[in-house]
């Protein structure tokens, strides 16, 4: 086998590793089954031509996952799909408690060209931390959160916006909320210890990657 046979497999074996990564959950909203796995608290969500749909002309709140989630990143696309009489904004949560009552919300608000930290504890509202910057009204961005411990951060595009420290909440489910406004999100993958991935992905993933390194040892 010559070297150039190793480099090919060495790739392939690469690709393997990130096909079965564990404790990685996505969704990509490409089956309207997925809709079963998020769960309306207010308002209205629905999968819309493949991506997911909040709105509401107040808070409108879905959560998904598993209340004994501790530690994990969030990484999503999002949009702002139609702007309310006063508000324009998507938030993702983190530590959401199932009835939606309780969770740390990371928030783009783009009437108000900022990004806001806030924690719902039993339905009442702190703001903990606002940040004025540039959030794009028209087209896809990425938010994502990290939750570790007490401390959240929260990213868009990519960049660092803002941190909090709390010790308030420690376990609980993913969400995405909109106030008085519609948006999209996509690509929704959450990551962490004893998070079970998404099975339909990895198998897929799986037998593409098996089906390629049988052709690299083949030739």
């Amino acid at each position: 086998m010559g070297k150039h046979h190793f480099v090919r497999i060495g790739s392939v074996l690469v690709l393997f590793a990130l096909a079965i990564r564990c404790d990685a959950l996505l969704w990509d909203f490409n089956k309207k089954a997925q809709e079963n796995d998020w769960k309306v608290i207010s308002g209205t969500g629905e999968i819309d031509k493949g991506a997911y749909k909040i709105s509401h002309n107040a808070e409108g709140l879905v959560i998904a996952g598993e209340s004994n989630w501790t530690d994990y990143t969030i990484t999503c696309k999002a949009r702002l799909t139609k702007a309310g009489d006063t508000f324009n904004n998507i938030a993702i949560c983190v530590r959401a408690s199932d009835d939606g009552q309780s969770e740390y919300i990371f928030m783009l608000e783009g009437s108000r060209q900022q990004a806001e930290w806030w924690s719902k504890i039993g339905g009442k509202y702190t703001e903990i931390k606002a940040v004025p910057m540039e959030i794009d009204t028209k087209d896809w961005f990425q938010i994502k959160i990290i939750a570790r411990g007490n401390t959240f951060e929260g990213y868009y595009d990519g960049l660092f916006v803002a941190e909090i420290k709390d010790k308030g909440l420690r376990t609980g489910k993913v969400g995405a909320r909109v106030y008085g406004s519609t948006a999209h999100i996509d690509d929704f993958d959450v990551n962490g210890k004893g998070i079970d991935p998404s099975p339909v992905e990895a198998k897929d993933k799986l037998t593409t990657t098996w089906s390629a390194i049988k052709m690299v040892v083949e030739h």
